[in-house]
């Protein structure tokens, strides 16, 4: 039912013409599917960045497509976390904070990362459509 959904994928799934996405596109428009948010400084940062990526964060808050997760807990989580090998502590800890085991990324150290630390799965491409359920998210 949730998802985590990495900044280097927000050009991608805004494309409507990248088939990789469409699966997650349908899944969050279509099903129960939810992304995972949270108004950490980075993830707001990198939001920012895409602006038409932030609309559909708005759109999806209002929508009850968004999980809200409060900052406070992922910054405490992320502050006890273990080193990395990526620089995306606020994904790890807000995929923990969360319990969300299901990341949208083409970043691999952040994959070798998420699959160490959360034990989840990872999405890149339409192929993983069948990680697309709806009891990912608790």
């Amino acid at each position: 039912m949730c998802l985590i959904l990495d900044a280097n994928k927000f050009s991608n799934f805004l494309a409507k013409n990248d088939t990789d996405m469409q699966p997650v596109r349908n899944w969050i428009e279509n099903s129960n599917g939810k992304i995972v948010y949270s108004k950490t400084e980075q993830l707001e940062s990198e939001l920012n960045r895409h602006g038409k990526m932030h609309r559909w964060i708005l759109t999806y808050r209002r929508s009850n497509k968004l999980k809200y997760v409060n900052e406070k807990d992922v910054k405490q989580k992320e502050k006890n976390l273990p080193e990395l090998e990526s620089n995306d502590s606020h994904i790890i800890a807000l995929a923990i904070v969360a319990n969300t085991k299901l990341l949208v990324s083409g970043d691999k150290k952040l994959h070798t990362d998420f699959k160490k630390i959360v034990k989840g799965k990872i999405y890149q491409t339409r192929n993983h459509e069948h990680l697309l359920h709806d009891n990912l998210c608790p």
